[in-house]
């Protein structure tokens, strides 16, 4: 996964006119990779396969729903870097404070304004050029430096 700024996206949402139309709504604001598919456990097999920067994952999926998408995610070492926001029609104060204590970095609830996702956005990506900063500065660069 490079530093560009319009990373690959991968949507996650079991209406597949949804998945679409935001698809379509990521390619107008300059991403060139977005790829949708409606099941969540797909969705994990795309991830783990795939080189996303950006997962926008509906909540209400199944049998594999968008908080156990974003445990997955989140828990691997080699995925957990990656941007994730929760979509929902509506959420609860429980579901919110479950997915924060799991990583989620935003939330959006559908149906949403173009200016909203383009804030979120840009606090989302920002929020993951400054994770990758830390983690790459942390990260030793050989074994000699990690002994």
């Amino acid at each position: 996964m490079s530093d560009d700024p319009f990373p690959a996206v991968l949507i996650i949402d079991d209406n597949v006119k949804i998945g679409r139309l935001v698809a379509e709504i990521f390619y107008r604001l300059g991403f060139a990779e977005v790829e949708v598919t409606s099941s969540g456990v797909e969705g994990i097999e795309m991830i783990r396969n795939g080189n996303y920067g950006l997962i926008v994952c509906d909540l209400d999926l199944e049998p594999v729903d968008g908080l156990q998408v974003l445990r997955t995610v989140k828990s691997d070492e080699e995925m957990f870097k990656i941007a994730f926001i929760l979509t929902e029609t509506s959420i609860t104060f429980e579901q919110v404070t479950t997915a924060h204590a799991a990583g989620v970095d935003a939330f959006l609830l559908k149906p949403f304004d173009i200016a909203l996702l383009k804030s979120k956005l840009k606090t989302v990506l920002r929020r993951q050029a400054k994770r990758r900063r830390i983690v790459n500065d942390w990260a030793p660069k050989s074994l000699h430096d990690a002994l």
